[in-house]
């Protein structure tokens, strides 16, 4: 509890900071916040503490057990002498020896307990921390497309000052220009959708944070992807090898083993042996007890049968979560792949293409050598083309995040 106080009181001071200076996060500074500030990840670190401190429980002997009688006292008859000699003490002392190995079992079963334990810790925070990842992305996509927004409404603007003094000269007609001016409500709401995306993405990412940033928190970064050589058999051997998902699967089929081991030593019977002091009277004996139970009946055969089924359901699980793993691999390397090559086609070819075209058409309209609906609709295609190359662009860091999360690496240099 002490080192999760002493980690708020840091990560307080860390947001009032931020909150003042609101520098913009880096995706790394992102990850950091989040893995000291997110209240989910702190639950489940919680939980992983609580189902460690099993191992404890499991490890303890069974306690000794003291016994003292004293009976016969000379109460009724005080001056009767045989009486009063007939007064009897006995003291005992219980120990429980555990027959079949129970102890080791029980300290194996727990310990593996913890391990799958770990795993699944791990696996919610990759989980977790690939949302984050798709969150940051989406603000940097918010982001470039806001700028884009307010760049063309800038574009657009100049050309209908451009405009206006064509209309002044005489050399557009009025319909014309108030086509142009109806244009720039396009642009506007451009911009109206953007500012309301990037406000959405920041509530989603200052979730995901576990602060309250609001209108503070900003992200840098660059939606420029970098060049990776990806080999499909390569991801998969990472993802058999790191998935906390696959691992947990895997450790529990270990933990039913211990578990079935630990209902067969249960089945084994103990002894209790108590040796014994007496004093009757003048006389002081010794002796000893020895208890065990007669299993005729309960020879724990239901927790063997139970924990054999589940052992055998384990190992499908395992199976099944090496499938889905196999898939997962296959689904984000194909998505990287298609997204690679959307974002190629953009970059070096169709943007660059619609850029030019644009300029072109605007030229030859401002000139009067082009109508005014080719002028518009090439401002049109201009403004999606644009737009796609941004959302191809953090479609392909989607995939690559996607891809890290599928094999539990991180792929991105």
């Amino acid at each position: 509890m002490k080192r999760y106080a002493i980690l708020w009181i840091a990560l307080f001071s860390t947001l009032g900071m931020a909150a003042a200076d609101s520098p913009p996060l880096t995706l790394q500074q992102a990850l950091q916040m989040f893995r000291a500030g997110n209240p989910v990840m702190a639950a489940a670190r919680a939980h992983y503490e609580a189902v460690q401190a099993g191992e404890i429980t499991a490890g303890l002997r069974p306690n000794p057990v003291f016994s003292s009688a004293s009976q016969d006292f000379n109460v009724f008859a005080p001056s009767r002498l045989d009486i009063a000699n007939a007064q009897e003490f006995t003291n005992s002392v219980t120990w429980t020896l555990e027959r079949g190995e129970k102890r080791p079992a029980r300290l194996a079963s727990a310990r593996l307990g913890t391990i799958v334990a770990g795993h699944q810790l791990r696996d919610m925070q990759r989980l977790l921390e690939l949302q984050l990842k798709l969150a940051f992305v989406n603000m940097l996509q918010a982001k470039a497309v806001l700028k884009l927004a307010q760049e063309n409404l800038a574009d657009y603007r100049r050309t209908l000052e451009a405009s206006q003094l064509r209309l002044q000269v005489g050399d557009i007609s009025q319909t014309d220009f108030d086509r142009i001016k109806l244009q720039e409500a396009s642009f506007q709401s451009d911009l109206l959708n953007a500012r309301m995306g990037l406000a959405q993405s920041r509530a989603q990412l200052g979730a995901l944070l576990g602060v309250g940033f609001g209108s503070a928190l900003d992200v840098s970064g660059t939606l420029n992807r970098p060049a990776l050589q990806l080999e499909l058999v390569e991801l998969e051997r990472r993802a058999l090898a790191n998935r906390p998902d696959y691992l947990a699967a895997l450790s529990g089929v270990s933990k039913a083993e211990a578990d079935y081991r630990l209902a067969v030593a249960n089945g084994a019977t103990d002894v209790n042996l108590a040796p014994e002091y007496k004093r009757n009277g003048p006389d002081n004996t010794l002796g000893f007890t020895v208890q065990f139970p007669l299993r005729i009946f309960d020879r724990n055969q239901g927790e063997k049968l139970r924990t054999q089924r589940e052992l055998t359901a384990s190992r499908f699980t395992e199976n099944a979560a090496r499938l889905q793993t196999e898939a997962d691999v296959m689904q984000a390397y194909e998505l990287y792949r298609a997204a690679e090559a959307g974002a190629d086609l953009y970059t070096s070819d169709y943007l660059q293409r619609a850029r030019d075209v644009r300029d072109r058409v605007e030229f030859s309209y401002q000139h009067g050598a082009t109508n005014l609906l080719d002028f518009l609709e090439a401002v049109r295609s201009y403004r999606q083309i644009e737009l796609s190359a941004i959302q191809v662009q953090a479609q392909a860091w989607l995939a690559i995040h996607q891809l890290s999360a599928a094999t539990a690496t991180e792929v991105a240099p």
